[in-house]
């Protein structure tokens, strides 16, 4: 030993000495718990994370295509056919001639004779007709003739397009509903 009580370097790097079996396991364990703690706050954010954008891409998709159905049905001419609450057309303020209609999860817009998806992941899809609509009670007349609607109540319950199981954070659903009434009708 030196004269201030430590021991000279060369004495440190030729010590021979290790670490004990019961160090070793110490900090073995130590560093699994701490990996492990790593690890499930890391999937706990990754769901997070698919939850949220899970929810966002369905939530997206139900008000672009509600929006859209809206603005083009309450400038319209008239209906001209109804073929059950999934399918509908009808002519806009030019004279075109516009479809909607679900086939299977798909909401396509057929416009001009070329069809177009509008959004997959579709849940259901209702589209009510009114020939007349009490505001008071909000109640109406349901027609299934295209030259009495003057009122749609459509009704939207979009999920993800993903393949997704029940109860995870992948399986989202977002139900929208309006009530359009047709400007340009009589």
């Amino acid at each position: 030993m030196s004269r201030t009580g430590r021991r000279p370097w060369r004495a440190i790097l030729t010590d021979q000495r290790g670490f004990t079996m019961t160090e070793m396991l110490m900090v073995t364990t130590v560093l699994a718990v701490i990996l492990g703690g790593v690890i499930l706050v890391q999937q706990q954010g990754q769901q997070a994370y698919l939850f949220g954008s899970h929810r966002i891409e369905v939530q997206q998709n139900g008000r672009a295509a509600l929006e859209l159905m809206s603005r083009e049905l309450r400038s319209a001419q008239s209906v001209t056919a109804l073929a059950g609450t999934t399918d509908l057309t009808f002519l806009d303020s030019t004279g075109t001639t516009i479809r909607y209609r679900l086939t299977g999860g798909t909401l396509s817009r057929t416009i001009g004779g070329a069809s177009t998806p509008l959004i997959g992941g579709v849940q259901s899809l209702a589209m009510t007709c009114y020939s007349a609509w009490d505001g008071s009670t909000n109640t109406g007349t349901t027609t299934t003739l295209p030259g009495a609607v003057k009122l749609v109540r459509l009704q939207i319950v979009t999920g993800t397009e993903d393949v997704a199981g029940p109860g995870t954070p992948g399986d989202q659903r977002f139900a929208l509903e309006s009530l359009v009434r047709l400007r340009n009708v009589p």
